[in-house]
Order: C-alpha cells, then sequence, then structure tokens
C-alpha cells in the first residue's frame, strides 16, 4: 500500500457486531453488540443505546438495547470495502475480486459456483454521537451484502456531495426468516435508513432520479441480507443465495415472461445465462441469481419495446415525448425499470396493431 494511503486511513475504534459466539455455536442478536479495546468509549456507547459494558477477550463489549444507530457515512476513499476472501488459523489465503487474487498476486483460481472463499463486505462509520475521530467497522458476510451494501453507500455519498453537508443516517438490525424445505432459518439484515426530510433531498442541485426517488418513501431502507459477522453452521443458512427460489417467485417469473411476450425458448437461454450454464429450468434457478434473471429480463423487454418504438414513432426522441405523455412514464427513461418497461410494451403493442389496421 502506498504512503499516502495509509496516511490517509482512519483509525479504527472498534466494531460493530451482528452476533456473538456461545461456546463454538453462533447465536443471532436483536441488536448490535460493540466491540473495543477502549473502556471509555463504550460506556459513552452503553449511556446512549443502553446495555452493559462486560470484558471480552483482551477487550470490551456491550450489547446496546437501542434498536438503531445515528451514524455517518464518511466521505473518504476505502471506507467501504468488498472481496473474496479464504481465510485460516493463519490468517487470510486468499483476497480476489473475482479474477485477480490481490493477496498472492495472481490470477483467482476459484470456480464461479463453487467458490472455496467467502464473500466479505466491510464498511467504517462515525458514530456521531459519540465524540472520537476515529471509525467503526461493521463487516458481513454473504452475497448480497456485496452489491447492496455497496449501492447505499455510493448513494449517501453521492447525496452528502450533492448537499455540500453530511446525510443524516442510521443503522439498525432487522430480523429476518425465510421457510425453505420445511424449515426455518433466522437471519440478520443490517439496515441503512436515509433520516432526511424529502424536501431537504429533493432542493440539491443535480440530484440523481434513483436517489430522489428513495428518499421520496422516507426512511429509506437499503438492506444487504447477510449473515452474523460470525461464521454459522452449515445447516443454519444464514446465506439464502444458494437456496432455489420459492415457488411464488417461479411463478411470477413465468407470469412477467409471457405479460412481456418472452417465449419458453428465450426464458429457458436466459437462465442458461444466468446461471453460467448450470440449468436452464426456472425450478432449479437460486435466490443469489434472481436478480441477475430479472436485469436479463428487462433487458431483453427494453430490446422489444425499441423495435416498436421505432415501426411507431419516426424517432427516439418522439417516441420518448409520445411516452411520457402517459400516466406512469413521467420520468426519465433511464429511471424506467421493469414495470415502466412493461408498460411502454402494452401501449406500443396496442398502438402498433391500431396502425395495422
Amino acid at each position: 500500500m502506498p504512503i499516502i494511503d495509509t496516511q490517509r486511513r482512519l483509525s479504527e475504534i472498534g466494531r460493530i457486531r451482528l452476533g456473538e459466539r456461545q461456546g463454538n455455536r453462533p447465536v443471532k442478536l436483536d441488536n448490535f453488540r460493540l466491540t473495543s479495546s477502549i473502556e471509555g468509549v463504550l460506556l459513552k456507547v452503553s449511556a446512549l443505546y443502553g446495555g452493559e459494558v462486560t470484558p471480552w477477550e483482551n477487550q470490551f463489549q456491550v450489547t446496546i438495547t437501542a434498536p438503531e444507530i445515528p451514524i455517518v457515512i464518511p466521505s473518504y476513499p476505502g471506507i467501504f470495502s468488498e472481496w473474496y476472501e479464504q481465510w485460516s488459523g493463519g490468517g487470510v489465503q486468499k483476497r480476489c475480486d473475482g479474477s485477480t487474487d490481490e493477496h498472492r498476486q495472481c490470477p483467482c483460481d476459484c470456480i464461479p459456483g463453487q467458490r472455496d472463499c467467502k464473500p466479505i463486505s466491510r464498511l467504517s462509520v462515525w458514530l456521531p454521537e459519540i465524540n472520537t475521530l476515529g471509525v467503526w467497522m461493521l463487516s458481513s458476510t454473504g452475497y448480497n451484502a456485496n452489491a447492496e451494501l455497496g449501492g447505499a453507500v455510493l448513494t449517501v455519498q453521492d447525496l452528502e456531495q450533492r448537499l455540500q453537508r453530511p446525510v443524516k443516517t442510521s443503522l439498525r438490525l432487522s430480523q429476518r426468516k425465510k421457510i425453505t424445505g420445511g424449515k426455518t432459518f433466522l437471519f440478520s439484515v443490517p439496515v441503512i435508513e436515509i433520516r432526511e426530510a424529502a424536501q431537504a433531498v429533493l432542493e440539491a442541485p443535480a440530484a440523481p432520479r434513483i436517489a430522489v426517488r428513495a428518499i421520496e418513501a422516507a426512511p429509506v431502507a437499503i438492506t444487504a441480507a447477510v449473515p452474523d459477522d460470525i461464521t454459522p453452521p452449515q445447516e443454519e443458512l444464514t446465506d439464502t443465495s444458494g437456496n432455489v427460489i420459492a415457488e411464488n417467485f417461479q411463478k411470477q417469473v413465468l407470469i412477467s415472461c409471457r405479460e412481456a411476450a418472452i417465449d419458453d425458448e428465450e426464458r429457458h437461454e436466459m437462465i442458461t445465462n444466468v446461471t453460467e450454464g448450470r440449468t436452464n429450468s426456472i425450478k432449479e434457478l437460486y435466490e443469489g441469481e434472481l436478480p441477475k434473471m430479472w436485469e436479463r429480463m428487462t433487458t431483453t423487454l427494453m430490446a422489444k419495446c425499441t423495435v416498436l418504438m421505432n415501426q411507431i414513432w419516426p424517432s427516439p426522441m418522439a417516441a420518448y415525448e409520445a411516452l411520457h405523455k402517459e400516466v406512469g412514464l413521467e420520468s426519465e427513461v433511464n429511471a424506467w425499470q421493469w414495470k415502466h418497461w412493461l408498460q411502454v410494451y402494452s401501449f406500443c403493442d396496442a398502438t402498433s396493431w391500431e396502425f395495422k389496421e
């Protein structure tokens, strides 16, 4: 690491944890557990957010009773990282981005879908009500954490840059459960919420539409479905990305494909691409692959819409001007999601038939 990066690194005061160990068994908690080597800092945490400070592994710990903690996400680079990592008793053995192993300085040798490494996301935050300069680190494992925690950080940092001030946010621990194969699995979800009035964000110069739409539904819950920060036993699936999607999601995908005139052959090809050749059946699609499936479906629907639009209007500009007059399609095109493109498809399909008649 270059010297200048070392100089800019903020000191770590403590860690925000999602669970604890009871013997060799990991146990999830209803609220965050904070650990630090500085007892006085945790006493301040206890006074503000509840809980009793106790010794823990040459450090100190407190499991707070408050449901959430006010946080500030620093604008410094490197406060969020995401890697595939493999650890042993001797420390980290691999650290790669899916292509290059940065730890061993060689190409990643993991097989996609059969990785020995686990995705690990690390987020450093300030606790503004605790008067310390250092940061608190939240680390989480799980295949959903990387994209969603990273997206949350980028959204908040972008708003801070446009507002030219810190954005009020908080961190809470949401308890979730999932029933798969007749078994109930419990897991903890760290949630970042933006605690800002919608008007304040709307008045930000050149605020991105994606951020504005999110804030309008305040408080904004940006979640990352991740397990505890300690590795659970294999049978306790806190990360459900490798589970086959539930039957209701299978039906939703099938119905959506029919609505968008995506035939069976196209759907099978999509699933084959999304699963990297593992299967072409919707019944064997994993939860971690579902977002990619929706993305592929949306891209296909956009292509179908483009063909219809070219048949109806003389130019893309004319098409968008006409579509923007339709209720529900007033937002910019780059902000349209599946439901918007489905509306575009229905409108264009009906209009094209009128032209044919």
